[in-house]
């Protein structure tokens, strides 16, 4: 399925799931294992602690009603949203994505595609584009929570990206019309690097299962990269980023 066809499914479904996503990337011999060594140094979030063993860093932009792209350091992270778990709220001050990936060729040519995929659907405002590697990690026979149950997370658009995993129960993604069980339209758990799922998060709900040790002798860990798009209001466009 090429980009174009993933756009109209977008437009049809509001969400796709693509496991060859990776092959509209190319991805080159050897950019896979350096892009996933970026995993290994991510940061505990500590707004979360209470709720989940989950490390992350963050990478973001804005996009401008030019289709350029202006790189955002702002760390101070605000959900648009309140979530109904135990975590604390407000700003979460992140650590910002490693200089080495985000200018990592595999990052440049995933967000290229991404935005290309994402174009037909968005307006002529600026937006954010708010760029995160996620780790979940689960000890013994622990489990951590990967997401705050079936929810939206007050954007645009979302592209899941799976980066890889060690020792885990399968992990499974869904997709819901609604916040009720009975309106789960897909699930699926994601294996391939680069697997992707895309949702319009105005109008769908998502979750994923708990990140739990395959082997209870050994660490769990899953990796994601999800990258994210929200429409900038008006009176935002005139604030610097």
């Amino acid at each position: 399925m090429d980009i174009p066809k993933i756009s109209a499914h977008l437009r049809d479904h509001h969400y796709c799931h693509r496991r060859d996503y990776g092959a509209l990337i190319g991805v080159e011999p050897g950019q896979e294992q350096s892009f996933r060594a970026y995993w290994a140094n991510l940061v505990r979030d500590e707004a979360f602690k209470a709720y989940t063993h989950r490390e992350r860093r963050i990478l973001r932009y804005r996009l401008l009603p030019s289709r350029q792209l202006q790189l955002d350091r702002n760390t101070a992270f605000t959900s648009p949203v309140t979530y109904a778990v135990n975590y604390r709220q407000g700003v979460n001050h992140l650590s910002y994505c490693e200089d080495g990936f985000i200018e990592h060729p595999l990052m440049q040519k995933l967000l290229a595609t991404d935005l290309a995929v994402i174009a037909p659907h968005l307006g002529e405002q600026a937006y954010t584009i708010d760029i995160h590697q996620f780790r979940v990690c689960a000890d013994g026979q622990s489990s951590s929570p990967t997401t705050s149950g079936i929810h939206q997370d007050g954007l645009d658009w979302v592209f899941m990206h799976f980066i890889g995993q060690s020792n885990t129960v399968p992990v499974v993604s869904e997709v819901f019309t609604s916040p009720a069980e009975q309106s789960r339209v897909f699930n699926l758990a994601m294996e391939a690097f680069l697997e992707t799922i895309v949702i319009n998060d105005r109008g769908l709900y998502h979750r994923a299962s708990d990140v739990r040790p395959h082997a209870d002798a050994a660490p769990a860990w899953r990796d994601v990269l999800l990258v994210s798009l929200r429409g900038v209001p008006t009176d935002e466009e005139a604030q610097p980023a």
